[in-house]
């Protein structure tokens, strides 16, 4: 870029941008209205995410880790970091909680999981892999891997005392983990990677064109499950999330790794644009699971959302710029 001007360089970056978050939000936007104008049921809406979890973004992870050297994948230095800002964004969410708003201990737990647990799914892994190239599938995967296990261990803590004892919530916690695609997928492409085999032509082609599908259906499919959450009432409870899952959680994340230098920056900008998407929908599965704070996870998603449209692409542009 020698000889450009500052504006240039600002304006190189702001379309850069909005090239890739306007489509993104777009998608989501799209499968949001075709539930309001009763193209899809709630009940066909929840086919279409389960497709998008189960079937479309598994080779797409598995793909892009596969491709990727497993040997980089163990970065304890990348894992503390970003995991450090997680368990504080967690904890003090839930204290919050309880001190602002008097919830009960186990709701308090998950409004923390709301503030801290990021949708990496639906958004995080095609946006990475979207705005910063094939290099960012290993970094995703990783937090994807690391942040499911310390925030499922932190809910637990919160469920243990509240229905049942903390070896049993434990043990519903490694169940689940273990049923989850992501993480199937994840380890799946790591052992791959690393036994140095070569992926033969046909399931290479059938994987991509997979893997090709994920991002579009997931994004609507996220789009169709947010139709017709409620956004009236608890409106402190909402902008307290909201606000602490868009700015706050990215801001601990920087901190991180930023006062503490020593990571590649394309892992760095990875774990501050995971850190900044909004509010995962494995959070209302879950607090409906452990049925405490599920209508209020359901606002907090569509909320965080919404106001990731416009979060998002100004965390994008700081980004591009680091």
């Amino acid at each position: 870029m020698t000889g450009w001007s500052i504006i240039d360089v600002l304006v190189f970056h702001m379309s850069a941008v909005l090239a890739i978050s306007v489509p993104f939000f777009a998608l989501i936007l799209c499968g949001f209205l075709t539930r309001h104008v009763g193209l899809f049921t709630q009940s066909e809406a929840r086919t279409l995410s389960k497709f998008a979890f189960y079937v479309a973004l598994p080779p797409m992870l598995f793909v892009k880790v596969a491709a990727g050297d497993a040997a980089t994948i163990l970065n304890w230095g990348f894992v503390w970091r970003y995991e450090t800002a997680t368990i504080v964004i967690f904890l003090g969410g839930a204290w919050l909680a309880r001190r602002l708003f008097t919830v009960p201990r186990l709701a308090s737990g998950i409004y923390g999981l709301n503030v801290a647990y990021p949708n990496y799914g639906y958004m995080g892994v095609p946006l990475a892999i979207l705005a910063f190239g094939d290099a960012a599938a290993l970094p995703m995967a990783l937090i994807l891997f690391a942040d499911t296990i310390v925030l499922l261990a932190l809910t637990a803590y919160f469920v243990a005392d509240s229905q049942k004892g903390l070896f049993a919530s434990i043990g519903d916690i490694v169940t689940t983990m273990a049923k989850n695609p992501l993480l199937i997928s994840v380890v799946a492409g790591l052992l791959f990677s690393a036994s140095g085999l070569q992926m033969p032509e046909l399931p290479d082609r059938f994987l991509n064109l997979l893997a090709g599908a994920a991002a579009p259906i997931a994004l609507v499919a996220l789009g169709t499950t947010l139709y017709g959450q409620p956004l009236r009432g608890a409106v402190g409870e909402l902008s307290s999330i909201t606000l602490l899952k868009l700015v706050l959680h990215p801001v601990l994340v920087a901190v991180m790794f930023l006062a503490i230098p020593g990571q590649d920056i394309l892992w760095v900008k990875v774990a501050i644009l995971s850190a900044c998407l909004p509010v995962a929908a494995n959070v209302f599965m879950l607090a409906d699971h452990y049925g405490a704070y599920a209508g209020r996870s359901a606002s907090a998603i569509l909320a965080s959302t919404i106001g990731a449209s416009v979060t998002v692409p100004i965390i994008l542009y700081f980004l591009f710029g680091l």
